[in-house]
């Protein structure tokens, strides 16, 4: 007897996995007249730029972008460094193929510079790889009896309701409702955000830029019918040796909104959608404007999305069958599905006071202030998500020291924070991403700092759910003895 099925098109998590490793390299200082005297502070951004999945293995191809502020030996002026590092790591992971895709996020969980001689120093990077190795897996559920199956030679078949109950030439059949969740794109996108920027009139002309620090604020993204809505803003802050000589270092701190949409067929206003946005390379140049002065600074920033899009079905499966004058003997099968248990999003603010550091001078103004989120850890706890890691919150600042007045300060403490996810288990799947939306440090008195970050988080949880499904019906000889007892 031949059934009529529906397919559950799954994308399953095979294997989730953090890896943490080191890049190491020898570098040189770019201007030949310059020796390292103080590090101001420095900062990398580090992108994926491949991935490779073998037998129990994959190997990560990226790029660590970093900057160095530092002051020079035999100057008073602030000078930067800006270089990129490529690297290559093979990661064993046992019980993966290379028909597996596999997903890496990179972060930098500490860096180091140590000094050879006055030209060159050794970078050192710890980085963490947050892996999630996935594969497609299609689901057949049977959800009706072919009508027009040749194979059983039926005549004059027709299906009508009868109390919930379909009859096919007598055929009954009883059903279930179960709820699954469809898989319908996983991919990644680029989006790239090109803004232009005054010098106010109060500053003087760019000369040279030598730190500049660029990040996503307030990022909101939706689905549409065929695209995928993207708003936000970059943060852009920037330090910088005006034209004129004898100068002092100047900065510039502003805020560029951004907006556009990405076409996506698959995209409607009523898919369950997990996209992740990150910063994957910025640029930022000083332009002449109109009146032939460097008073322009061009930004521009390519923005990389990884998109999963969902659908929510409910399916009518085949439970149990039933023919008069027949003995007809459903074939069941264990399987598993997955359905969406929640998909939620929270916010939490975080105030770090400062003690400033006197030996540097005494604080006369704050330039910048910025945070990071490095979750260490992930609990299933009292129905609900918790995150556990540590967030560091910087400032860089002006002080009373003439010779290297700018100056850098910064601090780590400890993060947690809980998602809400009624329902969820141990065994259920989930993907989790943080960031921090919005940053403000004000001077408490001249040795201390309040930095308020508000970091937002979110989840979505995949309930696993194995039940008995029929595969096939046999139809075997009746038990008269039994009919008729």
């Amino acid at each position: 007897m031949r059934l009529e099925k529906k397919n559950i098109h799954m994308n399953k998590i095979v294997k989730s996995e953090t890896v943490i490793f080191f890049v190491s390299r020898e570098e040189r200082i770019m201007d030949a007249d310059n020796e390292i005297e103080n590090i101001i502070n420095q900062k990398e951004i580090v992108t994926t730029d491949g991935v490779v999945t073998r037998e129990n293995q994959i190997t990560v191809n990226g790029t660590i972008n970093y900057n160095i502020l530092y002051y020079p030996k035999n100057s008073e002026m602030v000078c930067g460094e800006e270089k990129e590092i490529n690297f290559e790591e093979n990661i064993k992971l046992m019980g993966i193929n290379s028909e597996d895709n596999a997903n890496v996020a990179m972060e930098v969980l500490s860096s180091s510079i140590k000094p050879v001689d006055g030209k060159n120093y050794i970078y050192k990077i710890q980085l963490k790889a947050y892996i999630i190795v996935e594969k497609i897996e299609d689901l057949d559920i049977a959800t009706a009896i072919d009508t027009d199956s040749q194979e059983e030679n039926y005549e004059n078949n027709f299906a009508k309701e009868n109390s919930g109950k379909n009859n096919v030439e007598n055929i009954m059949t009883k059903k279930r409702n179960i709820d699954s969740l469809a898989i319908m794109a996983d991919k990644t996108d680029t989006f790239r955000v090109s803004e232009q920027i005054a010098v106010p009139h109060g500053k003087p002309p760019i000369g040279t830029i030598v730190w500049s620090d660029i990040r996503i604020k307030n990022q909101n993204i939706k689905t549409m019918e065929g695209s995928i809505i993207i708003n936000g803003q970059l943060s852009v802050f920037i330090i910088y040796i005006p034209e004129m000589e004898n100068m002092p270092e100047q900065w510039l701190e502003q805020t560029i909104d951004f907006n556009g949409q990405l076409e996506m067929s698959e995209a409607t206003e009523d898919v369950v959608s997990y996209i992740e946005l990150w910063l994957n390379n910025v640029n930022v140049q000083p332009e002449i404007n109109q009146d032939n002065e460097m008073r322009n600074l061009s930004v521009s920033a390519l923005l990389k999305l990884n998109v999963k899009l969902y659908k929510e079905t409910s399916i009518k499966v085949i439970e149990d069958v039933y023919k008069p004058g027949a003995n007809l003997v459903p074939i069941m099968e264990p399987k598993t599905y997955q359905k969406l248990l929640v998909k939620n999003a929270s916010r939490t603010k975080e105030v770090v006071k400062m003690k400033i550091d006197k030996t540097k001078g005494q604080l006369l103004q704050i330039c910048n202030s910025q945070a990071e989120i490095k979750i260490e850890n992930i609990l299933v706890r009292d129905n609900s998500l918790k995150a556990i890691g540590k967030i560091k919150t910087c400032i860089i600042y002006i002080s009373s020291d003439d010779r290297h007045p700018i100056c850098c300060q910064c601090r780590e403490s400890n993060f947690e924070h809980g998602i809400d996810a009624e329902g969820i288990e141990v065994n259920d799947e989930y993907f989790l991403n943080w960031k921090v939306e919005q940053v403000n440090a004000n001077m408490l008195n001249a040795d201390e700092v309040e930095i308020k970050a508000v970091i937002a988080l979110e989840a979505i949880v995949f309930k696993k759910v194995e039940q008995n499904f029929v595969t096939e019906i046999n139809q075997e000889p009746v038990d008269m003895e039994a009919l008729n007892s």
